[in-house]
This record gives C-alpha cells, sequence and structure tokens, in this order.
C-alpha cells in the first residue's frame, strides 16, 4: 500500500487531473448514522436537518453549561438532567442553545416518552436539530465515539468497511470509477481514481495488482491507526475485485483475439467451423465489419515482431480506447501486429472514409500515450459484410498497411481505397488456398540467396507486365536484352512453369503481382 500527499485527483479521459471532492464532514446525519449502526433505534432525529455541520461534542449536567459551550456544537444533557427536561425546562434549554449557535441537542430518553412540542416548534423554526438517545445507551461509549468521529472526520467503522467488502463483492463487471464511487458513499470517505502519488499524506494501491503502472485507488490518509488499517483493508479489496475483473477480461479477449485471428486467416471450411464458437464470444460475424491493422515498426526490419506481453498490452490499451469510440469491436494479434475489428449491422457513412481515418488516429494516440515511441504502419481496409467479407477487409488492411510501410508512412492511417488496388485482384489474393499455391510456386525462390530472390521475381513479373516484350522488358529494368533472356530463362527453369501456357502464365503474373504488393521495397 503506498501513501502519497493528500492533494489527490481524478484521471479524466482527456488527461489532466480534477480535483476530488472535499472529504466528508461530520453531521447531524452521520452522528444518527453512525451511533444507530451499532443499535439500531437507540437514536432518532426528531427535528432538524441531517446535513447540519456539527465540529464539537459536549456534555452538560446542568443548563448554565450551556452559555459556555461553542457554535456547531452537539450538546448532550446528561441522563439527570435529561430527567428534569419536562415541557418547560426543555424549552428553556432550547432557546439557550440558539443563543449559542449550537448545532443540535441531544435528550436522553426512551421512545414513546412526550417531548415538549414547543421545544420541538422552536427546533424546527430556527433549524436546531433535536435528537432522542435511548437511556440504554451509555453516554461515555457514545461521547467517545462522537469524538473519534470528531478527530478525523472519518465515519469508517468495522460494520462499514464490512458493508462495502460485502458490496465491493456484488460489484462484477463495474468500472473502477463506478466502484470508487459506491464505496465512497458506503465508507463516508472520499476514494477516487488517478495516477499513483508519490509522497506520504495518501493511501494509494493499483486498480490492478499487476499493473503497478496504471491507475490508483487513491485516498487521503485518515487519522486514527484503526480508520486507517480499515481503509487499507476496502481499497486492497478493491483492488483484488478489479484484479480478477481484469483477469476474466482478459482470459474472454485472449479467446476472442485467437478465434478472430483464425476465422480472419482461415479458408470457407474453417470459417464456417469457427463461426458458432465466434458468435458464443460476441464476434457477429453476420455483420457488417472493417478491420484496422496495427504493423509494429520496431527498426528490425519489415518483420517488426514485439514480445508477447508488450503486444498484449497494446491490444488491450488498442481494445479499450476502440471501444471507448463506440460500436462493437474486437481485437486479434499476430507475432507483428494488432487487428481492430469494428462490426455494425448496417454499413454507415461512420464506418467508411475520413469516420474511420479519425478513429484509426484516436487509437493512435491512446497507444501513444502509456509508449510516446510507439510506431507503426497503418492499414483500414474496407466495410465488408458477413464472414467472408471479414477475412477480405483484412486483407484490404493488410495491403494498405503494406502500402504504407512501402512509401515509408509511419503513424499515418492508410485506406485501403486510396492504395488503388483493384478489388478482385485482392479477393483473389486473400484465399489462404491461392496464398498456399503461390507460396508452393515460388518455394524454389525462397530458397536463393536474398540478393537474388527480389530479382527472380521482378524478372519475371516486369516481363509479363510488358506483354512478352524482351525489348520493353529490357528498358524498364535497365538492361541489355541478352541479360533479359538469360535472366528470364534461370527464372523459368527454376519454376518449371511453361509460360506458353495460358493458365500458367496468367498465374504466374497474378502470383508475382500479388508477391510484389506484398513485399515492401
Amino acid at each position: 500500500m503506498r501513501r502519497a500527499p493528500a492533494a489527490l485527483g481524478t484521471r479524466t479521459p482527456d488527461g489532466p487531473s480534477e480535483p476530488l471532492p472535499p472529504q466528508a464532514t461530520t453531521t447531524i446525519g452521520s452522528i444518527v448514522s453512525l451511533l444507530g449502526e451499532d443499535e439500531p433505534g437507540s437514536i432518532e432525529l426528531l427535528e432538524g436537518s441531517p446535513d447540519t455541520r456539527v465540529k464539537e461534542v459536549r456534555l452538560v449536567e446542568k443548563l448554565d453549561q450551556i452559555e459556555h459551550i461553542r457554535a456547531q456544537t452537539l450538546i448532550v444533557l446528561d441522563h439527570g438532567l435529561s430527567t428534569q427536561m419536562d415541557g418547560y425546562l426543555l424549552d428553556v434549554a432550547v432557546r439557550r442553545a440558539l443563543g449559542r449557535q449550537a448545532a443540535a441537542m441531544a435528550v436522553i430518553v426512551d421512545a414513546g416518552l412526550r417531548i415538549s412540542t414547543t421545544a420541538r416548534a422552536l427546533a424546527r423554526k430556527s433549524g436546531l436539530g433535536l435528537l432522542r438517545l435511548s437511556s440504554a445507551r451509555d453516554v461515555n461509549t457514545v461521547l467517545h465515539g462522537l469524538a473519534l468521529q470528531l478527530a478525523d472526520e472519518l465515519h469508517l467503522t468495522i460494520g462499514r468497511a464490512r458493508r462495502a467488502c460485502d458490496a465491493i463483492s456484488q460489484a462484477v463487471g463495474q468500472e473502477p470509477s463506478a466502484l470508487a464511487g459506491l464505496v465512497s458513499s458506503l465508507i463516508g470517505w472520499q476514494v477516487g481514481v488517478g495516477p499513483a502519488p508519490q509522497d506520504p499524506g495518501s493511501l494509494s494501491v493499483p486498480v490492478v495488482f499487476s499493473e503497478p503502472r496504471g491507475p490508483h485507488f487513491v485516498s487521503a490518509v485518515p487519522n486514527g491507526a484503526d480508520a486507517g488499517t480499515l481503509l487499507d483493508l476496502v481499497l486492497s479489496r478493491m483492488s483484488l475485485q478489479m484484479t480478477a475483473r481484469a483477469a476474466v477480461e482478459r482470459t474472454r479477449m485472449l479467446s476472442a483475439s485467437e478465434v478472430l485471428r483464425q476465422f480472419i486467416t482461415g479458408d470457407a471450411s474453417a470459417r464456417e467451423e469457427l463461426a458458432t464458437l465466434a458468435l458464443r464470444l460476441g464476434i457477429p460475424v453476420d455483420e457488417w465489419h472493417v478491420v484496422i491493422r496495427f504493423e509494429f515498426v520496431t527498426g528490425r526490419g519489415h518483420e517488426d515482431q514485439l514480445p508477447y506481453e508488450g503486444r498484449e498490452r497494446l491490444a488491450r490499451v488498442a481494445l479499450a480506447a476502440a471501444r471507448a469510440l463506440g460500436g462493437t469491436w474486437h481485437v486479434a494479434q499476430e507475432p507483428g501486429a494488432v487487428m481492430l475489428v469494428l462490426s455494425t449491422p448496417t454499413c454507415g457513412p461512420a464506418e467508411v472514409g475520413t469516420h474511420l481515418q479519425r478513429k484509426a488516429t484516436a487509437i493512435l494516440d491512446a497507444l501513444r500515450r502509456p509508449v510516446p515511441e510507439f510506431r507503426a504502419h497503418i492499414g483500414i481496409g474496407s466495410p465488408r459484410l458477413g464472414s467472408t467479407g471479414l477475412a477480405g477487409s483484412a486483407t484490404e488492411a493488410h495491403l494498405a498497411a503494406t502500402h504504407a510501410r512501402s512509401t515509408r508512412r509511419v503513424n499515418v492511417p492508410v485506406s485501403f481505397d486510396a492504395v488503388g488496388i483493384r478489388t478482385t485482384v485482392v479477393e483473389w489474393y486473400g484465399s489462404p488456398t491461392v496464398q498456399k499455391s503461390i507460396d508452393a510456386l515460388f518455394a524454389p525462390v525462397d530458397k536463393l540467396p536474398r540478393s537474388r530472390r527480389a530479382g527472380t521475381i521482378e524478372i519475371l513479373g516486369t516481363y509479363l507486365d510488358s506483354g512478352g516484350s524482351i525489348a520493353r522488358t529490357a528498358e524498364v529494368m535497365h538492361l541489355h536484352r541478352n541479360a533479359v533472356r538469360a535472366r528470364l530463362k534461370r527464372a523459368v527453369a527454376l519454376l518449371d512453369v511453361d509460360l506458353d501456357d495460358p493458365d500458367q502464365r496468367l498465374f504466374v503474373h497474378l502470383a508475382c503481382r500479388s508477391r510484389s504488393i506484398m513485399t515492401p521495397k
């Protein structure tokens, strides 16, 4: 448990802190609540407002002592004086208390005994609190409890702490700020959510124990060891509840992420098998989908990857930021990327164009708050319907991110529509079966030294793009025609294809085009 300064703040969505509300103060209502917890019915507010502030408590044995009390004092008439309070004497006592600007007067009488009507009317008209205490209450115990309360202004008792802990256990699914508000109302002491304070003066515990750098439950340190210990226990119970909730949400997110990843990368038959599981996890596969892809830039080349823990943390931040924008979002992870999927029943203007650009930028800003050095190539797919559309939008987002990488556009969302790639070609390449066929075709090329791989595919692709013209290929590649013929011959022999066969020629052409699109320059 960390202790930090009493000047606390609550973290707002926009980032800056706002002061916490003032700590709870002792009022007539809090006194009634405090004394009534141990012995219900032993105290009753007959007249006056429960919100009246009380700064001091005094036991009075003679009426003359009222002349010496200070303003905002709770006057407690002892047993002997209370038994003498017939109608006339109680009226006198009320008038003297009003003259001293007292907050309230407590008379020790049993329920059902007559209280002066005139005294009650005076109290009602003036706002003076008039309390009835049961004669069974021990006055010394009452005064001791009120003195402790006034000393630190903390309405925190074992009973309240227990009820707060019970309520925390029942508060499944509540956000940290809502839980803090609930606990504050139950213990009478302000608990907030904000960054971890550094200096002594307040109590602080991480909202989630495993994330000490994240937000904390914070509260000012009350006076009194007992009150401080009780508050420690309550804050720890809050943290345990939120830690358990985070574990459940993490498991759900990882399950949905893995299913979504398999759904996107699998073939049609695999998607059919996963559809039921996806729906059970809350992924509406039959709706419209848009995929936003963040490919990490770590300075280690085009296959940048992050450790699992770092990638998962970024996925949680991205998902929380996306859901804050509204709509149904899910996240999927790859070693080098995080994909966010927005699902909607219909395809409206908020799911296309600049609206998606703004969403991607807002998510990027959220990722950069905890990790200012975060860099990514960002691709946005177009809205697609159904399970096939989900896979298609993911492929489009991948291609758009690859385009952003090849053009060195870091932290700039790139929409697939702006890339200018024909949809039919993308859908063709998006098929897992086609991708496997392309990988099989270029398997011999992938075994070549790195310096020769790109050149082999480039000579084939340029030749086919040039309509089979050696002269045009030589001009584009700035090579002699004989060099083009020699390289082309080696490439055809390596792949073992017949370019005179129209089907093979078309497949090789599309494969070269797809490989060039997906390979950063």
